[in-house]
Order: structure tokens, then sequence, then C-alpha cells
């Protein structure tokens, strides 16, 4: 049985992403975990109350209503809470690696939408020690038919490549590689279809070519064109996918606002 940690901040934007998962995953062989996490303040002061408690009780009540909104959604279905005063990477990572957990769906923005990808998305992405699903809050529901994969040249480990062929098996979809170049002159040197072939080994695959200062224009394309409804993206802690969800980057990246985009390690 799978383990699916939720972030949420209690906002609309992060139920959509649980609701995501819900469809995604199913119930049936898969647990969630709505996962909560806060700073208390820094601070005392004599004439100010004690708000450390207050924020506890905040952060208890919100994941309630949360589970509440998650089992009407979902009905029955395995679902637990873990609140915590800590950054929420650093939450994660500590769930990760208690309770084995293979996954984690959360929304792109927080509390109020303040940026094209928050701060806490941005710090999962790069921080967490298992694959991300990111869910943007203008996200429509659509069965995924189409998954983009985007690919920049270097050895791909099957074993990383794990959340992409379960979700691509599990639909049934095409899978579209998009074979990314730093330069466009290398856009005619070859792509080891062979080896990628391999990978996706009884998964129906296309390949497409694009440089990579237009990756984020190409998918954004696609993504308008309703010819994908996932991208999937290998984060190297050293490649070039390295700064891709920095917040200048982001801010060119309309894709961000229109597709779930699954970020697996490697």
């Amino acid at each position: 049985m799978q383990h699916i940690l939720l972030p949420t901040d209690h906002s609309e934007t992060s139920f959509k992403a649980a609701r995501f998962a819900i469809d995604t995953f199913g119930v049936d062989d898969t647990r969630y975990t709505l996962v909560n996490a806060y700073l208390r303040p820094s601070f005392d002061h004599a004439f100010l109350p004690d708000m450390g408690p207050k924020a506890d009780r905040d952060s208890m009540n919100g994941l309630r209503r949360m589970e509440r909104k998650c089992r009407k959604y979902a009905g029955k279905m395995k679902l637990a809470k873990v609140s915590r005063s800590a950054q929420l990477v650093d939450v994660l990572n500590d769930l990760i690696s208690q309770r084995q957990a293979d996954l984690i769906v959360m929304g792109t923005q927080g509390e109020g939408n303040y940026g094209t990808v928050g701060r806490n998305a941005s710090a999962v992405v790069l921080g967490a020690n298992a694959p991300v699903i990111t869910v943007p809050s203008q996200r429509e529901p659509a069965r995924i038919e189409r998954i983009l994969l985007a690919q920049d040249g270097e050895p791909i480990d099957p074993v990383a490549l794990a959340p992409l062929l379960t979700l691509a098996k599990r639909f049934d979809a095409e899978v579209i590689v998009m074979h990314v170049r730093r330069e466009a002159l290398d856009l005619a040197a070859p792509v080891d279809r062979k080896a990628i072939g391999a990978v996706l080994f009884g998964i129906r695959h296309t390949y497409v070519n694009v440089q990579g200062d237009e990756v984020a224009h190409a998918v954004d394309e696609m993504a308008r064109g309703g010819r994908v409804q996932l991208v999937a993206i290998l984060h190297r802690k050293r490649g070039f996918w390295s700064g891709l969800f920095h917040a200048s980057t982001a801010k060119r990246m309309a894709l961000h606002t229109a597709l779930p985009v699954l970020v697996m390690r490697q």
C-alpha cells in the first residue's frame, strides 16, 4: 500500500491538490497523511499573550477541517494528520524517513496565492527526499491521457522514473519525451531512444525536441492545446533542472498555472 503526504495550509488550493491525489491514486490501496507545518513566534513580550499555544490550536483545528473535507469528498479512506512547528520540507523529510512515504502531493500556491510557485512548493520540490507532484490552483479535473517527460539527455535511472511509469500504466497514458538541449546546435545530437524505449517498455511514447531556453514556452503551448495533462521532470541536484523552479524562472512558466508537475529524484 502506497503512502502519500498531503501538505496543507488549510487553503482551497491545498484541498484541490488533495482532491487530485484522491482522484489519481484512489483510496483502496493508498493511505494519506495531511501535514501542516508552522512556525511559532520567536519572541515574547510582557504585554502580549503567549502565541505558541494558539498556533498549535490553529494548526490542529485547520487539519480537522481539512480532514472532514477530504472524507466528505472521498468517503471511506485511510487518512492521518500531522501538525508540527518546523519548516515544511524538514517535517516532510522526517515523515518520509519514519513512515516510508512514497510521494508528496501539494498545491503550487499557498494562502493568498502569492507568486506562481509558492516558497513552500519551491523548497519541497528542491529539497524533499521523495517525488513531488505540484498541483496549480487553476487546474481543472481531466483524465491523464498524455504525460510530457522533459528529458535533458542524461541517462535515466528506471527506479527514479517509477512514479511516472506507475501513472502511465494506471491510465494507459502516452508519454511524450521532450528532449531538451541547452543550445540550438545540440538539437542535431542523437537521442538515445533505445535506452529510453527500454525504460518505457510497454508504454506508448513519442519524441519531440526543444531548445533549453524555450522549454517553458513549448510546454505551455502543449498545455493550452490540451495535448498533455501532466508534466514530469527528473530533478538532478547539479543538472540542467536545478534552477527550473527558481522564482524568476517560474514567472515565465505559465505551465504552473495550468498543469500538475511531477518532479522525480535522480
